[in-house]
């Protein structure tokens, strides 16, 4: 008990009088991860630059080195998978143009492995399908942070979606540009972490944000900075605690879920503590600039958007 209470004492801090540093710090990562992005670009894995991925398995315990000497001019990655040592991956990445030339990769790859080996699993994915993986990826991360914002416009004003969009495009960009600086894979389980990432970020924005209406219209007289102070250190428990709950479930899954969770679990993890600051020092302080005060008093709408949930 007495560890919880260490974040669910009141607070006072100046969010506002260190928004400027905190926007100096977000776009410094914005900045360097689209240069990142543009420059180095992202390391695709199999499911967008195609290719041949088999899984082996040996009745004993696998030389990595002898693999290798055996698989050397087939320009193929090689990682042990698994405890007892017995299993390797085998990725080719980016060959085969057609499926009957990947056919022909395989079929040399068993036949360099020897009996010694069993396939385990084949997985063969053309340039092609590739490349619009790659596309309808881009799409669908896009229109599903325009739904959510429009879904807000609609149930709040439209200084809320500006700053929930934002808040989306900041954390998504910056997760994205640690995939692209620290050169670590990206696959579809990237995409769908980015996707559970946007939806984790709106969560936790617009809780604040409903907050900050409620506070709108019970202190009409209360400047804004102040306002935006206020509902930022009476969300700052919730925030803290929601973040903390779901970064321990993610380090889990990150020291135990394997090389298939690994890259879902450190986009979810990175884009939660981004997130979590972001809808602090990046949404909150936005509402500063933007005259949310007047919008809201030109609308009829109630004052939160669950008032007719019965």
């Amino acid at each position: 008990m007495r560890l919880i209470s260490l974040f669910t004492k009141s607070t006072n801090i100046d969010f506002i009088g260190l928004r400027k540093y905190a926007f100096f710090f977000s776009g410094l990562l914005v900045l360097i991860s689209i240069v990142s992005l543009a420059t180095k670009g992202l390391n695709y894995g199999i499911d967008f630059k195609g290719g041949i991925l088999m899984e082996v398995q040996s009745e004993q315990s696998v030389d990595m080195k002898i693999i290798r000497e055996k698989l050397a001019g087939l320009n193929v990655d090689l990682q042990p998978v698994g405890e007892d040592g017995t299993e390797v991956l085998i990725t080719a990445l980016g060959q085969g143009t057609t499926e009957q030339e990947q056919m022909k990769i395989v079929k040399v790859i068993r036949d360099e492995l020897g009996n010694e080996f069993s396939v385990r699993r084949t997985e063969m994915v053309g340039p092609r399908v590739g490349s619009e993986l790659i596309r309808n990826s881009i799409i669908a991360v896009i229109l599903g942070a325009l739904v959510i914002s429009i879904y807000i416009w609609m149930r709040f004003e439209w200084e809320f979606a500006l700053g929930v969009m934002i808040s989306i495009v900041h954390d998504i960009l910056i997760t994205l540009g640690l995939f692209s600086v620290c050169g670590l894979d990206f696959n579809m389980t990237i995409v769908a972490g980015l996707m559970m990432l946007a939806g984790y970020s709106t969560n936790d924005t617009i809780v604040s944000y409903d907050r900050m209406r409620e506070n709108l219209h019970k202190y009409r007289k209360m400047p804004i900075p102040e306002m935006i102070n206020k509902t930022a250190n009476d969300m700052l428990p919730r925030t803290i605690m929601t973040g903390i709950s779901t970064i321990l479930a993610l380090i889990v899954m990150l020291l135990i879920g394997g090389e298939a969770l690994e890259g879902f679990a450190i986009a979810m993890l990175f884009g939660i503590i981004v997130g979590t600051y972001s809808s602090v020092y990046v949404a909150m302080p936005l509402l500063m600039y933007l005259d949310v005060r007047k919008t809201m008093e030109n609308s009829k709408a109630p004052v939160s958007p669950y008032d007719h949930v019965g």
